[in-house]
């Protein structure tokens, strides 16, 4: 959901829209050569067929007035084979024009979706939309009930919009040649009317269809957060808070959802009434030649043939006219979904040219940067709190390094820590503490490249900078199997699979408690019907992710009170570990328990960005000695 207080952006069908939606033609036809071109160009041949079908059954009427007002039978046979042969054609056509615009749309889907989930899931830029920034609302609900709609809107007129202009050519034509100028002249003459009055009316039912969206993404994510957060609001018996919370969502969706329809009500009348009175002006143009005489060497079967024929072209020039008037109902509603999806790809693509001019703790190549990889990480004269090693010993160095939070940078910003100079050695755990918004989990972020120091900088050895593994407080599970969640963020690639592998991962999730969760998940690669997060106790969840620590067994472990939820004697065993595989630690924690796994502790006061380094006595460290 977006922030409060963010101007709300003013969505119509205006120059941007078309700007927009000229933008979005590039995704969704990548290339001549791509599949969507290819289908693309079927629909057009179907529709174009199908244009072509619709003519001569439409002259079929004539053609059996005048049969049988002559009651000629040969002709009536001829005639009612002709249409079965037509009818069996339009069909199939019509049919076939439908599969190649419904396959249209899965390809539309998929390329946009990839574009936008690559771009979403790049460089962090998940983590910006949706804490850092929050400018755009509700950014899942434009990557998935925004680009169905206006793919599903754009599917739905793009033939009419390609081959409508042609084919109110020819009928316009025909229209001339048989009942003169009046004919098409009262036509357009009718469309000019009514596409002036629907483009008053479509005006503001763009915005409203883009706040429907917006209200209906709200609508979902509380219901998202009720499901995710049942059992804290069982334990609240704060049930009837969150019935008030999102009875009033509903609320404000009808609401606006109304007031659309309200809309949608002028629009749906000018529609239907220019139809119907298009069918009885293709009469009234029939009748300047009939009255004037210009028929009157017809006999009454033929002239019978000739209103008919005159009918239908006239009726069919009204009705390719009206589909242009319906289209732009379409569009009213798809422009708000455009301008939607439209504005979070352009969000997107800007941090992503942003990140390109921003130094994160993993970037290899930077002339003065503020956090970098550093070639050697070596330093000339190490500080009073440092410990001079090997320069491939040196994990992360912080030097003359500040923070503060990124919404806070203002004239007075909140600093969390000044001028910190400290190296990270392997082999040497370090124990981050500090009461509550001290600027722990701050710095972590800024390790992790999220957050950007305001001063000094990060040196990261390039050598291993990879091969850093981070366990937050609370782990993330994706779905899939047992094995995906000991795997993750890797891969499993299923032809790589080994018995000794299986034997690891059962050896691993048995001495962090969690064996008989293979039978509960019917085997590591059977994936569960079930939500992890919803089954799985917090201290589950937390012996989990230590699993999967040890499967990946990195060189550095940030582990960000990754034991809360444990008991302190499960939380030895898993520290004991990971002693004992030599993974170097950088741990946030509060229990006094878990100095006896660390060297140092670094103390964050929460006071001025303040902070102290000491080192841990032998007698509370022994256990790094295993």
């Amino acid at each position: 959901m977006g922030k409060e207080g963010v101007d709300e952006p003013s969505y119509s069908f205006n120059v941007l829209f078309l700007k927009r939606f000229y933008r979005l033609q590039r995704i969704f036809f990548p290339g001549l050569c791509s599949m969507n071109v290819g289908l693309f160009v079927l629909l057009l041949l179907t529709s174009a067929l199908e244009q072509i079908l619709a003519y001569y059954v439409g002259l079929i009427a004539g053609l059996f007035l005048k049969v049988l007002g002559e009651k000629d039978w040969d002709g009536f046979l001829a005639a009612g084979w002709k249409n079965m042969l037509l009818i069996i054609g339009i069909s199939l056509t019509k049919s076939s024009r439908v599969l190649s615009t419904r396959i249209l749309i899965v390809g539309w889907r998929q390329t946009l979706g990839h574009v936008l989930h690559k771009l979403y899931l790049s460089n962090n830029n998940y983590y910006r939309l949706n804490v850092l920034e929050g400018n755009l609302d509700n950014p899942d609900q434009r990557m998935t009930s925004d680009v169905s709609s206006l793919i599903e809107s754009y599917s739905s007129i793009i033939s009419s919009l390609v081959l409508t202009p042609f084919t109110i050519a020819y009928y316009t034509y025909d229209a001339y040649s048989r009942a003169g100028w009046i004919g098409p002249t009262g036509m357009f003459g009718l469309f000019i009317v009514s596409t002036t009055i629907n483009k008053l009316l479509m005006k503001p039912v763009v915005r409203i269809t883009a706040e429907r969206e917006k209200k209906e993404g709200n609508f979902r994510f509380k219901h998202l957060q009720v499901r995710c957060n049942a059992e804290s609001l069982a334990f609240y018996g704060s049930a009837n808070f969150e019935l008030n919370k999102i009875n009033s969502k509903l609320s404000d969706l009808c609401s606006i959802q109304q007031k659309l329809y309200y809309r949608n009500f002028a629009i749906d009348v000018s529609v239907d009434l220019f139809s119907y009175l298009g069918a009885i002006a293709s009469y009234l143009v029939i009748s300047v030649p009939i009255f004037s005489g210009h028929y009157d060497s017809l006999s009454g079967a033929e002239l019978s043939q000739k209103i008919s024929e005159n009918s239908f072209v006239c009726m069919y020039l009204i009705y390719q006219l009206t589909q242009l008037v319906q289209i732009t109902g379409t569009v009213a509603g798809m422009a708000g979904s455009t301008h939607r999806v439209c504005e979070l790809i352009e969000e997107l693509i800007r941090h992503q040219r942003s990140q390109e001019h921003e130094e994160s703790p993993y970037t290899e190549d930077s002339t003065e940067p503020i956090v970098q990889v550093d070639r050697s990480c070596h330093r000339e004269s190490p500080s009073a709190n440092e410990v001079s090693f090997s320069e491939s010993d040196v994990l992360i160095e912080f030097s003359g390094f500040g923070l503060c939070p990124p919404s806070s940078q203002t004239d007075n910003p909140q600093t969390l820590i000044r001028h910190l100079n400290l190296q990270i050695i392997r082999g040497r755990n370090l124990l981050l503490t500090g009461p509550s918004s001290a600027g722990k989990s701050s710095l972590l972020r800024t390790i992790r490249g999220l957050w950007t120091p305001t001063q000094g900088k990060i040196y990261i050895n390039r050598l291993i900078a990879r091969e850093f593994f981070f366990l937050p407080q609370k782990p993330f599970f994706t779905n899939g199997t047992l094995r995906e969640q000991v795997n993750y963020p890797m891969l499993v690639v299923p032809e790589i699979i080994t018995e000794v592998q299986n034997k690891e991962i059962l050896d691993l999730l048995d001495m962090t408690g969690l064996a008989g969760l293979v039978e509960r998940c019917g085997g590591l690669d059977e994936e569960p019907a079930w939500n992890w997060y919803d089954v799985l106790s917090p201290g589950e969840q937390q012996r989990l992710a230590f699993t999967r620590l040890f499967f990946h067994q990195p060189v550095l472990a940030v582990l960000d009170e990754a034991t809360s939820a444990v008991s302190t004697d499960v939380e030895e065993i898993l520290y004991k570990h990971c002693v004992e595989n030599r993974i170097t630690l950088l741990s946030v924690g509060h229990r006094s328990s878990l100095r006896q796994f660390h060297h140092q502790v670094l103390h964050l006061t929460g006071v001025d960005g303040g902070w102290t380094l000491e080192d841990v006595s032998e007698e509370s460290g022994e256990n790094l000695e295993l």
